[in-house]
């Protein structure tokens, strides 16, 4: 988006994309499509009114340098009132949901390493272990074995 065909545009023509990206919803119909309100816009961004009416203008003009194909370029495409269609919303719908996927995968080896705190032999040293690895590291094997022969009777 950043270097794409809108530099040069303004913050106010990224912020509004920015916004379209976030907020776009799925739709059978248009594919995506996103209800843009200037009025509640320029409240949300902090920008004037005018300036988010001239972003979305923007967005919906035809684009002579843009790199996909149909609508002549256009971002956007108005459908009603507020309501917008995202020409390119499956691709960032894509992208987001790669990083929800990928979120989603960071979340469950985190909990899966939880889970294996807790459980004995896998990341927490058994009883005498960490004994037994010092005894050895300092070449006393008999102090080794007579552990190891304490846990094998603890067991039984």
């Amino acid at each position: 988006m950043y270097e794409g065909s809108m530099v040069g545009a303004g913050s106010h023509v990224f912020a509004v994309m920015g916004y379209v990206i976030a907020k776009q919803v799925p739709d059978r119909v248009n594919g995506s499509w996103v209800e843009l309100n200037p009025k509640l816009l320029a409240f949300i961004l902090g920008d004037t009114e005018a300036r988010i009416q001239e972003a979305i203008d923007f967005l919906c003009k035809p684009d002579a340098r843009t790199r996909t194909e149909g609508h002549e370029g256009r971002r956007l495409v108005q459908v009603g009132q507020y309501a917008y269609k995202v020409v390119n919303g499956a691709k960032y719908r894509a992208i987001r949901d790669e990083e929800a996927r990928r979120e989603s995968n960071r979340e469950a080896k985190r909990r899966e390493r939880e889970k294996k705190k807790g459980l004995p032999g896998i990341g927490i040293p058994l009883a005498g272990e960490l004994e037994a690895m010092k005894a050895i590291s300092q070449g006393d094997v008999e102090r080794c074995d007579q552990i190891a022969a304490t846990r094998a009777t603890q067991l039984k």
